[in-house]
């Protein structure tokens, strides 16, 4: 009990500097041992709560710059509603952007085919772009759609949003999206693009969108660094 208690005044006490603002988010842990000294604690008690605020993402250990407060990612994006990679990132204060790297069309291949529900061979509609805030890239995005429903044309008539292009080429609104979320290792092509370094580590939204009459309209890839982004979903029972 004694013990436990020791760990307990541990996570309190960081708890309450990062609460006062004492300890910033990024800034460095006091050592082990000025923490026992000052908690009147063995450091063995230290470590334990430190490893347990660790478990808790409230700190983090970088083995070369020793143990900080975990920096809050800018952005949040909330995986149960249907909101763009823009809206994220001006509701979290920042100017959004847009850097064009490619427009393509391509036969649909087998994976292509089963997201769009189209024909395998039937051309798709490809655009690759960087979501930029404050000029600074944030997420890579893989935009695929039957050529049918939107050509690379069409959607630089646009104004920039996709699901506005869409709506404007079909007459179809995007209802509701069904989103598959992966962490992703280094990735060299598109890691280089968000500045990552080969230690960071990507997640990667994979996102098909449904039309009002429940039909995949269009097949989104996502990147963005693990660092920057927040997640959250709501479920009820």
């Amino acid at each position: 009990m004694a013990e436990m208690n020791a760990i307990y005044r541990v996570k309190q006490y960081i708890l309450n500097k990062i609460k006062s603002g004492e300890l910033e988010f990024g800034s460095k842990l006091p050592s082990n041992l000025a923490i026992a000294r000052e908690l009147n604690i063995k450091t063995d008690d230290v470590y334990e709560g430190i490893g347990e605020l660790i478990t808790e993402q409230v700190v983090v250990d970088n083995f070369e710059e020793g143990t900080s407060v975990k920096s809050l990612p800018p952005f949040f994006y909330p995986l149960n509603e249907l909101i763009s990679i823009t809206e994220m990132i001006n509701s979290a204060g920042y100017q959004s952007g847009t850097e064009y790297l490619n427009f393509d069309e391509q036969p649909a291949t087998l994976l292509d085919a089963k997201r769009l529900g189209i024909n395998e061979k039937q051309p798709v509609t490809i655009i690759e772009r960087l979501k930029t805030a404050n000029h600074q890239p944030v997420v890579y995005c893989l935009d695929k759609i039957a050529k049918d429903y939107l050509t690379c044309t069409g959607y630089q008539e646009s104004n920039g949003s996709m699901l506005n292009a869409i709506k404007h080429a079909t007459g179809h609104t995007v209802t509701y999206a069904e989103t598959d979320l992966e962490a992703v290792n280094y990735e060299p092509h598109i890691s280089e693009m968000l500045n990552a370094s080969p230690h960071e580590g990507l997640m990667l939204l994979k996102v098909t969108h449904f039309d009002e009459q429940n039909n995949p309209i269009l097949y989104s890839l996502n990147y963005m660094k693990s660092s920057l982004v927040k997640f959250r979903i709501t479920r009820e029972k």
